[in-house]
Formats: C-alpha cells, sequence, structure tokens
C-alpha cells in the first residue's frame, strides 16, 4: 500500500466525507472504477481494427514471433 497526497477540490472532498468514513476506500473505490472503464473504453474501440488489415492476424504474429526483439513470443524454441 502506498500513501501519497493528492489535491481535490474542498467541495468534493466535503461531499466524499458525507458518504463514507473511510475516505481511502472510496478514492481507491473511484480509482479501479475509473480505470475499469478506461479499460473497457479502449477494448472496445480496438473492435474490428483487425478486420482493416491486408494480412490474417495468424500471419501478423508469426511475423511478430519471428522479430528477434520478440523472442519471448516465440514458441518454437
Amino acid at each position: 500500500m502506498i500513501k501519497t497526497s493528492i489535491s481535490i477540490p474542498d467541495e468534493i472532498y466535503t461531499e466524499a466525507k458525507k458518504a463514507t468514513d473511510n475516505f481511502s476506500l472510496l478514492v481507491s473505490d473511484a480509482l479501479k472504477e475509473y480505470l475499469r472503464k478506461k479499460n473497457i473504453k479502449k477494448a472496445v474501440s480496438s473492435f474490428g481494427k483487425w478486420q482493416k488489415r491486408d494480412k490474417d492476424s495468424v500471419d501478423i504474429v508469426n511475423e511478430l514471433r519471428k522479430e528477434e526483439s520478440r523472442r519471448y513470443a516465440n514458441r518454437n524454441d
């Protein structure tokens, strides 16, 4: 667990303190929800991008595996 300082407007802090006695948990839950929504948005925005490529996705992955810098993905070793 990390302790950190943040700056938030007084009115938001006051409203948050009225909602809960555990301000840290409230902030943590809010950050989790924000990150969850951001990840969903990122995933949704990526749908269909593979369809616009000239090559089949399997061919693209195989080419990536051949690159020296991507040895971790080479399953032939």
